[in-house]
């Protein structure tokens, strides 16, 4: 486990310029060019672009994996921005490329984003190591709500969501080793979000079972209520307990796993909401209904 985290007042921040002249005699064939790994004129013509426009082709370069057109874009002293890094997070490889470059691990992007943050939602472990072996900082990201523009979101140094992320997407390996170099477990809600939450990809049913089993064997608590995310005491922003999630996002064989080791279907938000009140978004038919019916699962 690292000694310390990095220690940054205001992190490095990339926001995402807009090309000023888009109709710039040779703009379109310049981004073309990089688009279909045309190395040779995307160089020729890149001394005839302006700054973001150069940007542009390189992002469209990671786009599609033309590495190489990438790299002697980043050569002839491309710069990057926020999309550069999004675009880069889809492939350990262009990763590694912005590093040999002197990438700094702890950027944040728009939104309030990390690099970090982006892998661990993909999955993708060997990423995910290289990038902590580097420094970052799993603590750092977005705050969990905000009414600020996007533009105006800043990397925060206790937010929850790469935890969080990795409760929903990744194995109890990863999340033990975001917690091995210093994720604060307090700053967020991984019970819940390996209970149920939005996913980009589908996610079997069950296939979060193993993390709920890792969670509970922390010592979190399964009737927990959403604390780490509330806006104010009377729970505004809150769902409830991770039961509530599974509920709420139809996780039928995790919602199964709650109930049989000890969640309380008729648990009560601050604002009084229980599961059964959550499950009303389903129909009486819905299996989760048969499981909060079940006399086994009855706390009061």
């Amino acid at each position: 486990m690292p000694s310390s985290l990095p220690t940054l007042e205001e992190p490095p921040f990339l926001d995402w310029p807009l090309i000023q002249n888009p109709e710039h005699a040779t703009c379109r064939e310049f981004l073309s060019a990089c688009q279909y790994n045309n190395t040779a004129l995307a160089l020729q013509l890149a001394s005839d672009q302006e700054p973001a426009a150069l940007t542009f082709g390189l992002n469209r370069a990671l786009d599609c994996l033309h590495l190489q057109t990438a790299r002697q874009l980043l050569l002839n002293g491309v710069q990057w921005d926020a999309q550069t890094v999004m675009s880069a997070s889809n492939s350990f490889s262009a990763i590694k490329l912005l590093f040999d470059f002197g990438f700094n691990v702890n950027t944040g992007v728009l939104g309030g984003d990390t690099l970090l943050r982006m892998v661990v939602s993909r999955n993708d472990g060997p990423a995910i190591r290289f990038l902590l072996e580097r420094g970052a900082n799993p603590n750092l990201g977005p705050p969990h709500f905000t009414n600020a523009r996007i533009d105006q979101i800043r990397v925060i140094s206790n937010s929850g969501v790469t935890l969080n992320q990795a409760a929903a997407r990744c194995t109890p390996e990863i999340f033990s080793l975001l917690l091995d170099h210093g994720a604060v477990l307090s700053n967020s809600i991984p019970l819940h979000r390996a209970a149920g939450g939005r996913a980009d990809v589908p996610i079997p049913p069950g296939e979060r079972i193993p993390m709920l089993e890792y969670l509970v064997g922390l010592g979190l608590d399964i009737n927990a209520m959403d604390d780490a995310i509330k806006i104010c005491d009377d729970g505004r922003g809150q769902r409830g307990s991770p039961l509530m999630y599974a509920i709420v996002y139809g996780r039928v064989e995790e919602a199964r796993w709650l109930l049989e080791h000890g969640a309380d279907p008729d648990l009560k938000t601050p604002y009084g909401v229980s599961a059964k009140d959550r499950a009303k978004i389903h129909p009486a038919e819905h299996e989760l209904w048969t499981l909060l019916r079940d006399p086994r699962f009855k706390r009061h």
